[in-house]
């Protein structure tokens, strides 16, 4: 038990050394921090910014600055509104070209430029460069809003430029303290009270004026619509009519160049099927003027072979065998008589031949 608590006992110290260490030889720069290193041996300032991350630190040899890498802001108003990143004075108060005083709510942002954070140490700024920016800012504002009459102040055309002019005198001003200035943002405007109801009335009276010409540009350029519509319709009509003309020329020239093909294509037709008739007709007539010889030369053949012999044989055998009789006489007693069943000697009767002269 002695050596096990000795054990946890040295751990412990251990454990309380390192922590120690850690805090002591150490030293850790958040993201929203620049980190500036100073040698205390050699008196100087590391010509270097640090990023986020933990950096060496020896006790009685290093010393580390930390400084604020976020956009911060200088803000003239009414109401005392402090945070870590901004400066807040009472609203300016300044005279106008036409001697009225206005109160002014403003801001100006900026921030360290980058790389620059170890200059504002090295020249021993660190502490007051933002009460020397804020006296700047005021400084500028008040020169540059001095320029204003109390009439133009109402005009947003004529606070942007007065506050784009006096952003650039800025970026100019504050590279001494190592600063560059992001916006200039004119919150509000205000009068003492008599005197902002007269404005207020003068700028309705303004912003009458400017609704009579609004409404004489609006007027004026519906005027200059109506014309530019009435043009474009007589221009459209003066086509539409045109291209309606072109439209019945070429439907005319069109229903010209149809009938004249028609009335080709009716006369090729009418020739073609007058030829093709004709041609039909002459073929008919051909045709039978050829059977009509044809036939005639048959029968003139049919003719020829039938004086023959031969034919007066063939017709009175046709004949012979077309005969019908109803009853038969036979007459045995004479030998010249021929019989019905004999053909031959019937066709020999029939052709005028003595039955003898076959014997």
């Amino acid at each position: 038990m002695n050596q096990l608590s000795k054990f946890l006992v040295g751990a412990f110290v251990l454990l309380i050394l390192a922590l120690l260490a850690s805090t002591t030889l150490f030293v850790r720069i958040h993201p929203w921090e620049i980190g500036v290193k100073q040698n205390l041996l050699a008196k100087e300032i590391l010509p270097e910014d640090f990023g986020t991350g933990f950096a060496l630190r020896i006790p009685g040899v290093h010393q580390w600055h930390r400084m604020d890498r976020r956009t911060h802001f200088v803000t003239f108003a009414e109401k005392d509104v402090r945070t870590s990143l901004g400066m807040n004075r009472p609203a300016l108060e300044i005279r106008t070209k036409d001697n009225n005083l206005a109160t002014y709510d403003l801001s100006v942002s900026y921030k360290i430029i980058d790389g620059s954070a170890h200059m504002i140490v090295s020249e021993r700024r660190k502490e007051v460069y933002r009460e020397r920016v804020l006296a700047t800012v005021e400084a500028v504002m008040r020169e540059e809003l001095a320029q204003l009459a109390s009439e133009e102040i109402f005009s947003t055309e004529a606070r942007l430029a007065v506050a784009a002019t006096a952003l650039e005198r800025l970026r100019t001003d504050l590279l001494e303290f190592h600063c560059l200035p992001d916006q200039v943002l004119i919150r509000a405007v205000r009068f003492p009270d008599g005197y902002e109801a007269r404005l207020q009335e003068k700028q309705l009276t303004y912003q009458k004026l400017e609704l009579a010409v609004s409404k004489r540009a609006v007027e004026d350029q519906t005027a200059i619509t109506d014309t530019s519509a009435a043009e474009i319709s007589a221009a459209e009509k003066e086509l539409r009519g045109d291209w309606d003309k072109r439209l019945q020329t070429a439907m005319s020239e069109n229903a010209v160049a149809i009938a004249s093909i028609v009335a080709e294509a009716n006369i090729y037709d009418q020739q073609t099927r007058a030829e093709a008739d004709a041609l039909y007709e002459t073929s008919i007539a051909n045709g039978n003027l050829a059977i009509q010889k044809a036939e005639a030369l048959r029968n003139e053949l049919r003719n020829q072979a039938l004086d023959t012999r031969g034919g007066r044989i063939y017709l009175a055998q046709k004949a012979a065998e077309n005969l019908e009789f109803e009853s038969v006489t036979l007459n045995s007693n004479d030998p010249r008589v021929p019989s019905i069943i004999d053909l031959g000697a019937l066709t020999r009767l029939l052709i005028g031949e003595d039955p003898e002269d076959d014997e």
